[in-house]
């Protein structure tokens, strides 16, 4: 009954960190290997004008919480012009607005924005349902042919989805007659917005949209249309010129029904371009965005929401428990003796600082001479705490003396020596002595010994680049460590060392 509820436990602990690390990759984008890239786009907006010295005023539509993609920065260039940024609340445009008493000569205004895809995310997602159109009016032959597409497509379609998909590649047909004339009644950049009127015709909700596919590097492109379709849930997207059902790859949805997204009053010669490129950028460096209550309370969960100076003291606190676990393996699994618990943990923390060899020479070091002092100290039969008192007094001057010594000859690693916990070796020394008196020099070496190399494995497991990125970023994974020393608590298994101890009763 004990094993089952310490199981259980352990079960839950660990599949409550995994699940809360899984979110976050999934929802959040978060790496689990700290050298994985992902593209970062800087898209710029150019707004090119010749002033006729008059008040100037510009207004350029920005994107708003694009789909699919997190914003890392975003600025203007303004070049002597004054600045205001409209959040757009209510469903109106974002919109940056310039403005200038006179403007002279040819001017370009400059907007950057430097975002990175997310996740997969349908550009239609979300907001509220719209109404139902009006079905518009045409004239003759126009309405004749319109009525008779239209028609025709009813018979022949499902749904929502599959009437807006036959609707546009029949009207995209090189045979139909009907098509022919729509197509002439609308060239050019009108022919999604008449898309959008004859599906109003058919009481659909649609509207057409302007972005940039972020696929290839370009330089002063227009915007592409794109039409969406409401099915009564969500838009559905549909190239209106193939008919194809869907968004881009990385389609970056900039405005909405109209393609017009700079308007200005005192200049003239107004032209608009965007231009986009890509760069590599460590995913680890990204600062992850959320926007539903969910990718919010994830966030969270991170080392981020703390300031700088605390995050770096927590990004060594959260290996602490991962050498503990090295530990607990050493000594329950395989066997290994040590002076304590804790105390080849702390060592290890400290060589973290002062590198392993001039880590590992200095603790012997310390050690060798302050067992030396300790046992002459026992001649003295001193009562326990002041002994203790006064072999960690001798600690404290061993290592001040190492420190002297190594600054007059000019090496630094000797300096690092009091990184080192003076408690622990204190204790260590004491119980070594101990050990060395009651059960002999051979074991005093052999737990010694142990000790070492120990603090020298929760080292490397303290110290791995990657186990270090994933204890900072997913913090859960504590529970994780927590459910691994919860299920050992149960083990009541053999040694590996034990097999070595018991050979000669297998007889072999």
């Amino acid at each position: 009954m004990r094993s089952s509820a310490i199981f259980l436990l352990a079960a839950f602990c660990a599949t409550l960190g995994l699940s809360i690390a899984g979110l976050k990759v999934s929802r959040l984008a978060v790496p689990l290997d700290p050298a994985a890239e992902t593209i970062v786009w800087d898209v710029e907006a150019r707004i090119a004008f010749e002033g006729r010295e008059k008040p100037a005023k510009i207004e350029l539509t920005l994107p708003r919480k694009p789909a699919g993609f997190a914003v890392l920065d975003e600025d203007f260039v303004s070049r002597g012009f004054g600045l205001a940024v409209h959040p757009g609340d209510n469903g109106s445009a974002r919109q940056a607005v310039w403005t200038r008493r006179r403007a002279k000569g040819t001017q370009a205004l400059y907007y950057h924005v430097k975002l990175y895809p997310k996740r997969v995310e349908s550009p239609g997602k979300g907001g509220p349902p719209p109404v139902f159109p009006e079905p518009p009016e045409y004239a003759e032959p126009l309405s004749s042919a319109v009525r008779t597409v239209l028609e025709q497509v009813r018979a022949e379609s499902a749904d929502v989805a599959t009437y807006a998909a036959l609707l546009l590649t029949t009207l995209n047909g090189a045979d139909n007659e009907n098509a022919k004339v729509i197509r002439k009644a609308a060239p050019g950049e009108a022919w999604p917005r008449m898309l959008s009127k004859m599906l109003a015709g058919a009481r659909i909700p649609s509207r057409v949209v302007y972005g940039l596919t972020l696929e290839n590097e370009f330089v002063d492109v227009p915007l592409s249309p794109w039409l969406q379709v409401h099915d009564g849930e969500r838009w559905r997207g549909f190239n209106p010129a193939t008919g194809d059902e869907g968004y881009p790859v990385n389609f970056l949805l900039w405005s909405y029904d109209d393609p017009k997204v700079a308007f200005t009053t005192g200049v003239q010669g107004v032209e608009v371009g965007f231009s986009g490129a890509k760069s590599p950028l460590l995913q680890s460096n990204v600062t992850p965005h959320g926007e539903s209550l969910l990718d919010r309370v994830l966030l969270r969960v991170s080392l981020h929401e703390l300031p700088v100076r605390t995050q770096n003291v927590y990004r060594v606190l959260l290996m602490v428990p991962l050498g503990a676990f090295v530990i607990l393996l050493m000594r329950m699994v395989i066997g290994v003796p040590t002076f304590g618990t804790f105390m080849p943990v702390l060592v290890a923390l400290a060589f973290r600082e002062t590198k392993l060899v001039a880590g590992v020479v200095l603790f012997l070091i310390v050690v060798s001479i302050g067992l030396a002092i300790r046992v002459a100290l026992a001649q003295l039969r001193l009562l326990l705490i002041p002994r203790l008192a006064s072999v960690l007094v001798i600690v404290i001057g061993l290592m001040l003396a190492i420190s002297l010594f190594s600054a007059s000859l000019g090496i630094e690693q000797g300096l690092s020596v009091a990184l080192f916990p003076m408690v622990i070796l204190t204790m260590t020394i004491e119980r070594m002595s101990i050990v060395w008196e009651e059960r002999g020099p051979a074991t005093a070496v052999k737990e010694f010994a142990g000790s070492l190399f120990v603090a020298i494995a929760g080292y490397f497991a303290m110290t791995d680049e990657h186990l270090v990125y994933l204890m900072s970023v997913f913090p859960e994974l504590l529970l994780v460590v927590l459910a691994g020393c919860l299920a050992f608590g149960a083990y009541t298994g053999y040694r590996l060392s034990e097999i070595i101890r018991f050979k000669d009763l297998t007889g072999r």
